[in-house]
């Protein structure tokens, strides 16, 4: 066998090879960057076998290259073999060793070509150059991928961990209770929550999911506490379903028979015609709907009184005032009551003092210099202007035994007009006072304190009384009995100043009275709804009642008063803000320029010739009373209340607190009219000082420790009923 055709052999063998190697494997190309990132994690194509030949540039095989003369095509075979011998890695890799070069003494040819081909040197090229590029790459690859998972792992966290809902249809659990999505959008619907042009968002379910579990939990609460079984629960409840029913009552009676369109055009037309002047040159047309209102609100006054009495007339009421008759305390009695209770009565030692409190940054220091001046003999007038807060000594009473340790050890040791050393405060403030007068402990008379004895002994009296005629019936409506222990059920649930009100016998006929009517109406409407949404709002009032209850259980129970120490610090932290806004007094005339304005140059006019006489020295009060068209008018266009700076409309502000007290202002468009506007009392911003602000203030912390409380009682009340949202439910209800 000759030479070519020994290389003809091997070249068919190697092209069989080499095709069935591809037509088992179809694999990527190991160069590229998805076969790099895959081996970064370990994840290999193949396996290449011992022994196999490479020239240890990137594991690739030697690539031979030949040239072929141009007369001698190449088929597309003999160009498949060639080329995927030089690019397809595996393929190559698997195919027998003779395959990858010429036999000893020999070069590749083409068959049937003379052996003209030479083999072609590779050059030399810088193999740990590039070994360290490759590592570089992987390297970075590596990180991407590590970054990509962290990222991953951040965005998907709240998914993996979150809590699998017990069924498909449950949005939230508490205490082994479950809602579900039925109830969710039952709720929704009946709160009315759901705009049609609002886009529900994942955290807008999970705050009504949350709202409707408060709910459910606040019912649970009132039950295991036997809290509505309670006999004063239940009365209240039934007074407040059946406020509502009135309610409900009259307002179907303002739709049905009191609204503006049920006025007859006739009678309209008729108070048009009566008061004319009052509408000056505007036609019928314009202010028809204005008199309609009117007329409404004349009939709703005029209509209530007449339906009751009706009601009255066809219900065979019974009353029995006389039930209401308490026997009033004796001058004995009083006497008596006030001796045995003399130390209720008495009035501790008090200490009447000027304090300058020391303002200063330096504040032992400063007062112990304030002191020594003192010594000296400068006033004690001349001490606080220097060193007082706000320049001034205020005037204090101090009862003993309820003030300051440090300031009471002081107080009741000194002397009349004697000035005390610096003294330290437990809220750390200093102040050095002066004893101005003093006081002996002694007791009220008994005048000063009788109106309160009579009202504490009325009360006794008619507990006593009432509670003997609890069953005797004070009126009757339809037959049904109301008796006087149901009235002082009523009674007792007043707020105090109403008890007050209500504890003689003619207003306590007054009280009876309303509860008739609220009797006779509750007879018209029934005490139930039969519609959804009218039933929810009645179980909303029951359950905002029942957490007026356990607010007041475990709120305004552990709600304390703030301490002086508090007071002060808070008063020291915010002294900028402590402050009284300027304000002013004034005296005004309006005349009305239209609603669009349509009559501005009549009311330019008239408000010019105003000026004018105001200016030519004409009392301010006259020319208001011929020109001004508001209701003030007739008092002179006076207002006798105050108007602080920040609360009138920016358009007569500006205007307003540039004048001085007597000055008059220009003509002012104030939009809907014209004002001209005098100052006639003004006090100027100031500083607040402590006592000013301590009302306030302890308001202002009470509010805070209050919301603290109820903020923590709703998170506690969550947290022991173990209450869980199952976001997963949520977001299948978004997808819907």
């Amino acid at each position: 066998m000759d030479i070519n055709d020994k290389q003809e052999k091997m070249n068919n063998e190697c092209s069989s090879d080499k095709l069935r190697v591809e037509s088992n494997t179809t694999l990527p190309d190991d160069g590229s960057a998805i076969a790099d990132l895959l081996h970064v994690f370990g994840v290999a194509f193949f396996r290449r076998k011992k022994g196999h030949k490479t020239d240890g540039f990137l594991d690739t095989p030697v690539h031979h290259a030949a040239q072929t003369t141009t007369d001698h095509p190449v088929s597309s075979h003999d160009f498949l073999d060639n080329s995927r011998l030089s690019n397809d890695r595996e393929g190559f890799l698997e195919s027998n060793s003779e395959c990858d070069e010429p036999m000893e003494g020999e070069s590749y040819a083409i068959p049937g070509n003379p052996p003209v081909i030479n083999e072609i040197d590779i050059p030399k090229m810088d193999i740990a150059k590039l070994k360290r590029s490759n590592r570089s790459v992987k390297f970075i690859l590596f990180g991407i991928a590590v970054m990509s998972l962290m990222v991953g792992f951040i965005y998907f966290k709240p998914y993996l961990f979150e809590p699998d809902p017990p069924g498909e249809d449950v949005v939230a659990s508490y205490n082994r209770k479950y809602i579900t999505k039925e109830e969710l959008n039952n709720f929704i619907a009946l709160e009315q929550l759901k705009e049609s042009d609002h886009t529900f968002s994942l955290e807008d379910y999970q705050a009504m999911v949350t709202m409707l579990a408060v709910e459910q939990m606040i019912q649970d609460w009132a039950s295991e506490k036997g809290i509505i079984q309670r006999e004063d629960v239940q009365h209240g409840l039934k007074d407040l379903l059946g406020d509502a029913n009135v309610s409900k009552l009259i307002d179907q009676i303002h739709e049905e028979k009191l609204t503006p369109e049920s006025i007859p055009k006739w009678e309209v037309q008729q108070y048009y015609d009566k008061n004319r002047d009052d509408y000056s040159d505007k036609m019928f047309s314009e202010v028809e709907d204005e008199i309609r209102n009117i007329l409404v609100a004349q009939k709703d006054e005029e209509f209530f009184p007449q339906f009751i009495e009706e009601l009255k007339k066809s219900s065979g009421l019974e009353v029995n005032f006389d039930l209401l008759e308490v026997n009033e305390p004796t001058d004995e009695e009083i006497s008596g009551y006030y001796l045995q209770n003399a130390t209720t009565y008495q009035v501790p030692q008090k200490a009447e003092m000027l304090e300058i409190k020391i303002v200063s940054e330096n504040v032992q220091e400063t007062a112990e210099e304030a002191s020594r001046k003192l010594r000296s003999g400068e006033s004690f007038e001349s001490i606080a202007k220097t060193y007082g807060e706000d320049g001034k000594a205020v005037k204090r009473t101090l009862e003993k035994r309820t003030g300051d340790t440090m300031l009471e050890n002081t107080v009741w040791k000194m002397s009349l007009e004697e000035v005390s050393d610096p003294i330290t405060a437990a809220d750390g403030s200093v102040s050095i006072i002066k004893l101005v007068g003093i006081s002996s402990a002694n007791k009220k008379p008994l005048s000063e304190v009788k109106d309160e004895i009579t009202e504490i002994l009325r009360k006794k009296n008619m507990e006593l009384e009432y509670t003997l005629r609890k069953d005797e019936a004070l009126f009757s409506v339809h037959s049904k009995r109301y008796t006087l222990g149901d009235f002082y059920t009523e009674f007792n649930e007043l707020p105090s100043e109403y008890q007050a009100m209500y504890s003689t016998y003619e207003n306590k006929k007054q009280l009876v009275e309303q509860l008739i009517t609220k009797e006779l109406l509750l007879e018209e409407t029934g005490d139930s709804s039969s519609d959804q949404n009218e039933q929810h709002s009645l179980d909303e009032l029951k359950i905002n009642y029942l957490y007026q209850i356990l607010h007041q259980e475990e709120v305004d129970g552990k709600l304390t008063e703030p301490t002086e120490t508090e007071i002060r610090q808070f008063y020291d932290k915010y002294k900028k803000e402590m402050i009284t806004p300027a304000s002013v007094k004034i005296s005004f005339i309006w005349i009305d320029q239209g609603l669009n304005k349509e009559k501005s140059e009549q009311a330019l006019k008239k408000a010019t010739e105003a000026l004018s006489l105001l200016d030519s020295g004409t009392n301010f009060s006259e020319v208001a009373k011929n020109y001004s068209e508001d209701g003030t008018s007739e008092t002179g266009g006076e207002l006798d209340e105050w108007f602080y700076q920040g609360f009138l409309p920016p358009e007569l502000e500006e205007e307003v607190f540039a004048l001085t007290v007597g000055q008059t202002s220009g003509i002012i468009d104030g939009g809907d009219g014209l004002y001209i506007i005098k100052v006639r009392e003004k006090i100027d911003q100031k500083q607040k000082t402590y006592e000013e602000s301590v009302e306030e203030i302890k308001n202002h912390l009470k509010e805070e420790k209050h919301n603290q409380i109820e903020n923590e009682l709703e998170k506690t009340l969550l947290d022991n009923a173990n209450f869980t949202i199952y976001n997963k439910t949520l977001r299948k209800i978004l997808n819907e």
